[in-house]
């Protein structure tokens, strides 16, 4: 009895559903880990309401010119380059060789659990990308919603026809050899999917058609693939490498890679003196402002805030990209004075006495040195989505005055508290 109470508990299908359950487990610690949830939650609530808007303003205002000449290859192109992304799980390790390579049984149903999450998932993906495209599909090339539906139903088996024929290979070959097999592959289907969707995207005999023919070639890959013989150790490295890839991407933001020592910087390589005043406290400033962009992750991020907050005052409409222009201050400023109580802490700076007013008024000649550009690009980036060319220039000397009294105010409330 308890021999065979064991056997139903250790079923290959309940192998697969509790791996999963650990890897989707062991992605969201990584996910908590990473995350600050309060500062998402600041970005993640203006963003989703705008995009929701935006959204609906599609269906029911004019399109913009943008859409209305969006070629419906380009279109394709697009949504094929998202099939292209994600893979297969099998769950597979290196230490189940010993018992896998061994039961066949156990083995395909691995198989075929993965080839079914990967469709489950495809498919879902799809059906997303083709709601969010649907004010194109329905208004500019006049498709009805049974049509978009099946549309939709027709990009998810397409997407995970690839997904299964591009993993075959990637278990099957690596280095060179997998490169010279996929990339011709993946340029093959996707040439015959945009051709086949521009010719009968608006036919539901014909759509239909293809969607079964679509299915027909997902089951014979999927007898094919689980007929496939010494792929063992090319599916632990797959499973491996994809679910390295996600962990990678989860905390990439959270952990620097370890570079090579560089005795030479990329910028600011010679001395030349930026302020013109050579008090103490502007000399600490300008340590601290080379300090700063000669740090990868913090000229990294400098770069990345100042794009994202050029767009995120150009497209929203009036009076909401003034909003966002406050908001976005407020978010540098807390970020230049964070830099530089990482500077005034360092080791560097404790090698010498300062008085408390002089790293005062350095700190803030630096977070000054370092909110102008970013000032100036968003004012000119406001001015002319909203009031056009020369008023722009009034708008970025307007959004720099702002900036610069709040980093003022920021800088008096750290001065009050500190002492």
């Amino acid at each position: 009895m308890e021999e065979a109470a064991k056997s139903r508990r250790y079923t290959p299908l309940r192998l697969y559903r509790r791996r999963h359950k650990e890897h989707l487990r062991e992605q969201w610690k990584n996910l908590k880990l990473v995350v600050d949830w309060t500062v998402w939650l600041y970005l993640l609530i203006p963003g989703v309401l705008y995009l929701i808007g935006w959204y609906v303003s599609l269906w029911s205002k004019s399109l913009p010119l943008w859409a209305s000449n969006t070629p419906l290859t380009l279109l394709t192109l697009i949504i094929e380059i998202v099939m292209l992304t994600g893979g297969v799980l099998l769950f597979v390790e290196e230490a189940d060789v010993l018992f896998l390579k061994s039961q066949k049984r156990w083995m395909q149903t691995l198989m075929l659990q993965g080839m079914y999450r990967a469709c489950t998932l495809h498919i879902g993906k799809m059906l997303i990308v083709t709601a969010l495209t649907a004010p194109l599909w329905y208004r500019v090339y006049g498709m009805s919603v049974a049509e978009i539906l099946l549309l939709s139903i027709w990009f998810g088996t397409v997407a995970s026809l690839q997904v299964i024929a591009l993993h075959m290979i990637k278990v099957r070959y690596n280095g060179w050899r997998r490169g010279i097999r996929i990339i011709p592959l993946a340029v093959a289907m996707g040439i015959i999917f945009i051709t086949v969707t521009s010719s009968i995207h608006a036919q539901m005999g014909s759509l239909f058609i293809a969607l079964v023919c679509t299915i027909l070639l997902i089951i014979l890959l999927g007898r094919i693939r689980l007929q496939m013989q010494g792929t063992f150790e090319g599916d632990v490295r797959e499973d491996l490498r994809a679910r390295v890839k996600l962990t990678a991407i989860l905390i990439s933001q959270a952990v620097n890679k370890p570079k090579a020592p560089r005795t030479k910087t990329m910028i600011f390589r010679k001395p030349r003196k930026l302020l013109r005043h050579r008090s103490i406290a502007n000399r600490t400033a300008e340590i601290a402002y080379k300090a700063f962009f000669r740090e990868s992750s913090t000229l990294k991020l400098y770069f990345q805030m100042g794009t994202l907050s050029i767009a995120a005052v150009a497209l929203p409409p009036f009076p909401v990209n003034v909003i966002v222009c406050g908001l976005l201050i407020i978010m540098l400023t807390v970020m230049f004075y964070r830099s530089w109580d990482h500077f005034a802490t360092s080791d560097y700076v404790q090698l010498v006495s300062y008085d408390s007013d002089a790293l005062h008024r350095a700190g803030l000649m630096m977070v000054r040195m370092l909110f102008v550009p970013l000032g100036i690009l968003m004012g000119l980036a406001l001015g002319l989505t909203w009031l056009g060319w020369m008023a722009s220039i009034l708008t970025a000397v307007g959004v720099v005055a702002s900036g610069l009294f709040v980093l003022s105010v920021a800088g008096w409330i750290r001065l009050t508290r500190s002492n």
